[in-house]
């Protein structure tokens, strides 16, 4: 009897036994998923965080009146946004991957680096820089040249009537964001494209 009583004590502490193992491991495994997906969800978040300080100038928000309106943007914001673009580009290590994918947009972009363009306006020159230095924004290393692009392209003349004189001023250059392209592999914004915006009855002519 007391044999019999030894081997069921002995039974049960395996059978306890097994079964602490096995939530043990049932719980290992939901915490591991539960971690891995609090990871998950705080990697999008940072992406999130990242991307919206590309995207807010892109696509159209509330208007005062009513409706909606592009979002404007100046040559100081998109200078601001190139540097942002080109300290991603060096501290992810990727100013190498400035030509890695197709400037053509044909391609997906499996690279961190991020591309600046402004379009050209069809004029050879642009405050002294050439059209074809606009494509690369973010790879100008050279603070002068920014500070030009800025100064060159912040104003523009603008025809105003005073008592039915026509008169030129300057006033502010708007640009809007044509194209914003975010990667669906890493899931970041990796181009973005602004152009010149002419406002109806108030742009006639630009520099």
């Amino acid at each position: 009897m007391e044999n019999a009583s030894k081997a069921l004590l002995m039974a049960a502490s395996v059978l306890l036994g097994v079964m602490l193992i096995s939530i043990g491991a049932y719980l290992f495994s939901v915490y591991g998923d539960y971690t891995s997906s609090m990871y998950d969800r705080i990697e999008s978040a940072q992406i999130d965080q990242f991307n919206i300080q590309f995207l807010k100038y892109y696509g159209k928000r509330q208007a005062a009146g009513g409706g909606t309106e592009n979002v404007l943007c100046t040559a100081h914001d998109i200078a601001s946004l190139a540097n942002l673009a080109r300290k991603n580009n060096l501290e992810n290590e990727v100013a190498q991957d400035r030509n890695r994918y197709d400037l053509n947009l044909n391609k997906q972009a499996n690279t961190s680096y991020i591309q600046i363009r402004v379009k050209s306006e069809g004029t050879v020159v642009t405050g002294g820089i050439r059209d074809n230095d606009l494509t690369n924004l973010e790879a100008w290393n050279d603070e002068t040249k920014m500070l030009q692009f800025i100064q060159s392209n912040s104003l523009h003349d603008v025809y105003t009537y005073d008592a039915g004189v026509r008169k030129i001023e300057k006033q502010a250059k708007r640009y809007i964001c044509t194209k914003a392209l975010v990667s669906d592999i890493t899931k970041r914004v990796y181009y973005m494209e602004f152009q010149h915006i002419k406002v109806p009855n108030e742009c006639v002519t630009c520099n």
